[in-house]
């Protein structure tokens, strides 16, 4: 299991290759380069990607996904129409550095709690992904979808699209498609009440093709460091031990270190990279274990 991290923050603060040479120093194995930041990268060309892959390889660094444009605005037409080009052009640089998912949020935008709201999404949903698997297939990287949530009061977060395992399952058994898989985000899941280990059994091995490693206080979406939350991530560990997991353990918790003082950063990536080297170690060990009793 590779240890990854996403580059969104430090790439902002840092320059490209100057957040590479930090994530190779400190010892991570792969890297999700970050779409998000619009600004930062709706100009990069073919020949930025390239040259990125080259030089992340020359430290020892491989790029293991990548996280699609966030929409601009909240409306069918931006996430059908305009997101549509940007995440196109992603899904193309992303084959470059060689990525085998780029994460791709589903459409939420609309109140899910009022009444109808689940059924319209899934509809602009099935519809939105389903114009994506062409270029899945002609790149060859697959989307992966994630869980989501919603906030409906100041210190209240509600379900959102595939924040429940029977609507993730329906999303992807409906696709259906070698071009589609999960990324289960721990901390979402934890904002919306789920029980890790239970959701991580209902989507298995075929389903989950990649995490987003972070915690939350139950409250926030803090995407901070595991063990700085509420979740319990023995049984994280345990139950993707359990499925017998094969994707990566991929950090979305940039909010660790976040407005943080830079001369800080190597620092807080060497305890994220000794806490990851904890899990991924505790996750071999009940693989393990498993396989024992297996044999006994």
């Amino acid at each position: 299991m590779l240890l990854s991290t996403q580059t969104s923050v430090m790439q902002s603060a840092l320059g490209f290759k100057n957040a590479v040479d930090l994530f190779s120093e400190v010892g991570y194995d792969a890297l999700d380069f970050s779409f998000t930041d619009s600004e930062l990268t709706k100009d990069l060309s073919d020949e930025f990607f390239r040259d990125l892959k080259k030089y992340a390889a020359e430290k020892g660094l491989t790029f293991n996904q990548v996280h699609a444009p966030f929409p601009s605005s909240a409306s069918d037409e931006d996430f059908t129409k305009n997101r549509f080009h940007e995440i196109i052009t992603s899904i193309k640089h992303a084959s470059i550095l060689g990525v085998k998912n780029i994460v791709v949020h589903p459409c939420h935008h609309i109140r899910y709690a009022d009444d109808g709201a689940p059924e319209r999404l899934f509809e602009i949903n099935m519809e939105f992904y389903s114009r994506l698997k062409p270029y899945c297939e002609e790149y060859g990287i697959r989307v992966a979808l994630e869980n989501m949530w919603q906030r409906i009061a100041p210190n209240k977060i509600s379900h959102s699209t595939c924040s429940r395992p029977e609507e993730f399952i329906k999303y992807l058994d409906t696709l259906n498609s070698n071009c589609f898989t999960a990324c289960l985000d721990i901390g979402h899941m934890i904002l919306c009440c789920q029980d890790p280990a239970d959701f991580i059994r209902a989507l298995g091995k075929k389903r989950l093709g990649a995490l987003h490693v972070h915690d939350v206080d139950g409250i926030n979406d803090l995407h901070t460091l595991p063990y700085m939350g509420i979740c319990d991530w023995d049984k994280v560990v345990k139950a993707l031990a359990e499925i017998g997991y094969e994707g990566d353990f991929t950090y979305e918790a940039d909010g660790f270190y976040k407005n943080k003082p830079k001369e800080l950063y190597k620092q807080y990536q060497i305890t994220a990279v000794q806490t990851g080297r904890f899990l991924i170690k505790k996750a071999e060990e009940y693989k393990i274990k498993k396989a024992e009793e297996y044999k006994s």
